[in-house]
């Protein structure tokens, strides 16, 4: 039988000390790992970079806006794209491995399947974001789901558990809180825009930004010039208004929307 090794897929605009948590956690289990480098801050990055031989890490740096503009999916798939085997394993920063019910023997012991599951210890559902690159993709805007040639198995592989963000410096975390936000935003305003664009984007969503559909463009128009550096892709200009302008002592980061906030986790579902 021929071993299928694990490429863990991450990426990230900050966080980077809990980043290290995530990946203590997949030690072990993956043999390399594929980052996605849409980091803000110098400082995040560098200590990012520092933990790049210990746990093997693919540096992809990619745009600050790049999910922004192509969405999810896309970014996703260019990441399994750039790892070295072909089982890839997803997981955001600030997850981690609470129980391992033996992930590599599974996957291992069931070559007839190409696409596992792990649960969470209090949410039902199941994220199946471990499979095949050769044989599934990601697909959707947001809250992507994979797709293709898909041959489960029946088990989880192991329980996720979550972490709080890093929430050391208040004034990052509201930044990366403003990101969060208007690529969420423009994502689903884009499939409301072009419904061909909603793949596997779960049809909940689409009604959901047809509601919201004014709020959410009217609430990117007062981000300013940030949301004009966000499409436009100059950083120099996002890096500016963020530190010069009232926006960040004006606004409270609660959000209606559910968006998974640092420090706030908040969940439309």
């Amino acid at each position: 039988m021929i071993e299928r090794k694990i490429s863990l897929i991450t990426m990230a605009a900050g966080n980077s000390i809990v980043l290290k948590e995530t990946l203590e956690s997949f030690k072990g289990v993956v043999d390399e790992v594929i980052f996605g480098d849409l980091i803000i801050f110098p400082e995040d990055r560098e200590l990012m970079q520092s933990y790049k031989e210990e746990y093997n890490i693919n540096i992809q740096r990619l745009p600050f806006n790049y999910i922004f503009q192509v969405g999810f999916a896309n970014v996703l798939n260019y990441l399994i794209a750039n790892a070295k085997n072909d089982m890839c394993l997803y997981t955001n920063t600030g997850e981690y491995i609470q129980e391992d019910y033996g992930i590599n023997e599974i996957i291992n012991s069931n070559p007839e399947c190409n696409s596992f599951y792990f649960k969470h210890a209090v949410e039902t559902h199941r994220w199946f974001r471990c499979f095949d690159r050769g044989e599934v993709q990601w697909s959707g805007m947001l809250h992507e789901e994979p797709r293709g040639n898909e041959r489960p198995y029946h088990k989880p592989i192991y329980c996720m558990g979550d972490l709080e963000k890093d929430m050391d410096n208040p004034f990052k975390a509201a930044v990366l809180n403003s990101v969060k936000e208007m690529v969420y935003w423009n994502q689903l305003i884009k499939i409301v825009d072009n419904p061909k664009l909603k793949e596997a984007t779960n049809d909940h969503w689409v009604n959901f930004a047809k509601q919201e559909y004014n709020s959410m463009k009217d609430r990117l128009e007062k981000k300013g010039k940030q949301y004009e550096a966000m499409k436009t892709g100059n950083f120099e200009m996002f890096w500016e208004d963020i530190h010069t302008s009232n926006y960040f002592n004006e606004t409270k980061f609660e959000s209606g929307f559910g968006l998974n906030f640092q420090g706030a986790r908040k969940d439309i579902l």
